[in-house]
């Protein structure tokens, strides 16, 4: 017995570690900082044997085939490396908060867009106009990073100083989701585990003594002992049942639906401040014809001026939107994963860790599964379905990011507004026409 439980505490502490690694990315990322150093020699020796191309894709192609597994020993993605690390003032006013699962609240002041659209921002936008609509479109990428990720890091590099917050936010918030998506597949999947584990090593009938607690004498229809394993199989099932519904519908649930709401309302109030900007560009633009100047150069330039800052105000939001839909898929792949291979592990873990304690003669898994009766197999079953229901519903707070709660590009009009614009310049030049032709 002294043996068995010496063992049996052993494959606890070997799945509290499993636990502790997969809900924790930090011990991938050191291995990383580990063999990041050993791809030097790699790396000159490829450059004194002239191996690889000149270009900036050609130099990051790695000399081994197992390049793309790199991808998660690295510290950071490409898209925050494109994003810095200058995010003092957005930290300060996120949040984050909870003990098992993570939950953040956007606070007031977290916005740093002007309400307004001054003649000073309106000078800058046309600088980042021309900067964006006169740029060339980068082909390079690292082919060890996944391709959203490149995509993801091309769109925050062309709107950097512009709307570096808000995919500072959307990163942050995928992070965080993914996070806790995690760390419930792994949770439930070690209180599983632990209730299967407990009742094949102690559930003898001997640990908890029941029968005195409820006084079974010997005329009762079921051993003392045989009741006692009884009850402790319905106590760990049930207890591991209502352990994972508390953690659910306590932490998880509500906490996913907060982050990915405070989500959704950051990004309905940002694209807003934007669609003011735009409108009131437009109504500058169409503005452009009435008053005293007489200029005609400068009434191009301001015409030019007000054309570019609409496009770009409008790629803003266009970009915004890819870019969402870039996180949002990758939340319910990562997510996917994480279900999928999670319990995988698990599975594979407790296998190997039965077989081994099988081998030692400590227990026979089925043997003793047929000796604590048919009710534990049943109730088991039943907390296994309740483990693959409450993961099946995990990506539910998904249901709370809506196109229709924010100003999308499509409702901008872009096609509608500049024809309008070119329209009421083109009836101008048309007015003054006639009106000169005919007093000639």
């Amino acid at each position: 017995m002294n043996e068995a439980i010496t063992i049996a505490g052993a494959v606890i502490a070997v799945l509290l570690a499993g636990v502790l690694i997969l809900s924790r990315k930090l011990p991938f990322q050191l291995i990383g900082a580990v063999l990041r150093p050993l791809a030097v020699p790699f790396k000159l020796a490829r450059r004194l044997l002239g191996l690889g191309g000149r270009g900036e894709a050609g130099a990051q192609i790695s000399p081994h085939a197992f390049a793309a597994t790199a991808r998660i020993f690295r510290g950071r993605t490409d898209t925050e490396e494109a994003l810095g690390g200058d995010f003092a003032h957005e930290k300060g006013f996120i949040s984050p908060k909870g003990l098992l699962f993570r939950w953040m609240g956007v606070r007031v002041g977290f916005m740093r867009m002007p309400e307004e659209m001054t003649d000073e921002l309106a000078e800058e936008y046309y600088a980042r106009a021309q900067d964006f609509l006169g740029g060339r479109v980068p082909i390079e990428a690292d082919p060890r990073s996944l391709f959203e990720d490149v995509e993801g890091a091309v769109v925050v590099r062309m709107f950097h100083d512009s709307d570096r917050g808000l995919y500072f936010l959307l990163n942050e918030s995928r992070k965080m989701i993914n996070s806790n998506v995690r760390k419930l597949t792994v949770w439930f999947s070690a209180i599983l585990s632990a209730v299967l584990l407990v009742n094949l090593l102690y559930n003898d009938g001997t640990v908890l003594d029941f029968a005195s607690v409820f006084a079974i004498e010997d005329g009762f229809p079921i051993p003392a002992q045989k009741f006692n394993s009884l009850l402790f199989g319905v106590a760990t099932t049930l207890g591991g049942a209502v352990l994972m519904w508390a953690l659910y519908f306590t932490e998880y649930a509500p906490f996913q639906r907060n982050n990915t709401r405070e989500m959704a309302n950051y990004l309905t109030r940002y694209l807003a401040r934007i669609n003011d900007h735009y409108r009131t560009a437009i109504g500058k633009a169409k503005s452009v014809t009435v008053g005293e100047e007489r200029d005609t150069r400068a009434l191009a330039s301001q015409a030019e001026h007000w054309h570019l800052v609409i496009t770009w105000l409008a790629f803003r939001v266009f970009f915004v939107e890819t870019f969402v839909r870039n996180i949002a898929f990758q939340i319910t792949r990562n997510s996917s994963y994480y279900l999928f291979f999670v319990p995988a592990i698990f599975i594979i873990v407790i296998a190997a860790a039965l077989g081994v304690l099988s081998s030692l003669g400590v227990a026979s898994p089925f043997e003793r599964i047929a000796e604590l009766g048919w009710v534990f197999a049943v109730l088991f079953v039943l907390v296994a379905a309740v483990y693959a229901l409450f993961l099946a519903n995990a990506m539910d707070c998904l249901d709370e990011i809506d196109q229709g709660e924010w100003i999308s590009f499509h409702t901008l009009k872009l096609n509608a507004m500049m024809g309008e614009i070119v329209g009421k310049y083109a009836g101008e030049v048309g007015y003054w026409k006639n009106r000169v032709g005919g007093g000639i």
